[in-house]
């Protein structure tokens, strides 16, 4: 079976110039993306990242390596002052 790269993302909903956006960004590397909609934004982030690794290819190792394509579950929090 074939080993692939993932990379973990967190998805955020803002209000930008009062217009919904979603930001996709992620605790592993140093990209970020929005988009209208999530599919977008991750589109985006997506294309952020390959450039990225690109620039700087020694970050692949920051990256997670699966023999098998597995959905983990998401841990969404919020901490109030």
């Amino acid at each position: 079976m074939e080993k692939k790269m993932a990379v973990n993302i967190i998805i955020e909903r803002e209000k930008v110039n009062n217009k919904e956006m979603f930001i996709v960004s992620s605790p592993n590397v140093n990209v970020f993306a929005e988009g209208i909609s999530i599919e977008e934004a991750k589109k985006k982030f997506l294309d952020g990242l390959k450039t990225h690794l690109e620039e700087f290819p020694e970050e692949k190792s920051c990256l997670i390596i699966q023999e098998e394509e597995r959905y983990e579950m998401p841990m969404i929090s919020k901490i109030f002052l």
